[in-house]
């Protein structure tokens, strides 16, 4: 799996205007203080975390409070369309935690295997 982009003070923010579930940029009031994708690698953003709409979206790239999708439904959520205002929150995806959980394991294995 590719890396992601992740930062731990992220502020949230809310959509700028509604969002069809066949968007591929999500534009919010303040996107200052997400990921901006200058890495290379992609992030992942939440809307209506919580609730039976929620939805992570996969993120190339932020310049300002506009998002470019890569993916829509992603980390087993569904495209939906999302009402103006729509909070929207910085988010750790399953497969980015699965990757790190693999390679601990991983590691402690060759660990043992190599004390044994």
């Amino acid at each position: 799996m590719e890396r992601r982009e992740i930062l731990g003070s992220v502020v949230l923010t809310q959509t700028s205007s509604a969002v069809l579930s066949s968007d591929m940029t999500i534009s919010v009031i303040d996107g200052s203080t997400f990921p901006d994708g200058s890495s290379g690698k992609p992030f992942v953003i939440v809307l209506n975390r919580g609730t039976p709409l929620e939805e992570k979206i996969l993120c190339s790239l932020r310049v300002g409070g506009d998002f470019t999708v890569s993916s829509r439904g992603y980390d087993g959520t569904s495209p939906q369309n999302h009402a103006n205002g729509t909070r929207v929150d910085h988010v750790l995806d399953a497969a980015a935690m699965q990757d790190m959980n693999d390679s601990l394991y991983d590691t402690q294995v060759m660990y043992w295997m190599e004390a044994h």
